[in-house]
């Protein structure tokens, strides 16, 4: 499962959101996380529609906001892994 994460390092909300989603990973083992910094790459986020950050982004959904709690990135990630499709 791949999570977009566009964040910036100065960002101090955006630190927040990157523990949550390494804590996550503790639950979701195959839980891939893309780390993009806005502030080396404006285009890429320019052309994803991140007008915001933190902004998540799964499959073709998005979550950003300048307070993204705890709760709404486990509930963006739990939404991710239900939605994706299954392999048998």
């Amino acid at each position: 499962m791949k999570i977009t994460f566009y964040h910036s390092v100065l960002c101090p909300r955006c630190l927040l959101v990157g523990l949550v989603l390494n804590k996550l990973r503790e639950k979701y083992r195959d839980l891939d996380i893309a780390r993009i910094e806005v502030t080396t790459s404006p285009v890429e986020s320019l052309r994803q529609g991140v007008r915001i950050i933190p902004t998540l982004m799964a499959g073709g959904d998005k979550l950003s906001g300048i307070i993204l709690t705890p709760a709404a990135v486990r509930e963006f990630v739990e939404k991710a892994y239900r939605s994706r499709p299954t392999h048998d």
